[in-house]
């Protein structure tokens, strides 16, 4: 399944006061897996990721979730422990 990026750009009071309310929504969703967040306060950024089958799926769930749509991004995850690091020429070395 397709790993999505979805980034909340929203007022900082906003996200501190709404940020646990939106997990627990998010996480019971099955037609997308919430996999998790990362936010910044400060900022006012929620970065979330979810496996969807495709974008409209997961526009869909946040639509019906009453949740604000979000830049939504397919990403593909690499741990440094997975990583060629040959590919980066000198860095690599």
């Amino acid at each position: 399944m397709p790993r999505y990026m979805i980034v909340f750009r929203r007022d900082p009071q906003f996200v501190s006061r709404h940020v646990n309310l939106v997990c627990k929504i998010c996480a019971k969703e099955k037609r997308a897996i919430w996999k998790e967040a990362n936010f910044n306060l400060k900022e006012g950024l929620i970065f979330c990721e979810w496996d969807a089958p495709d974008q409209d799926t997961l526009k869909e769930v946040l639509m019906e979730s009453g949740l604000p749509l979000g830049e939504i991004v397919e990403v593909e995850k690499m741990k440094p422990e997975e990583c060629d690091w040959r590919i980066f020429g000198e860095l690599g070395e």
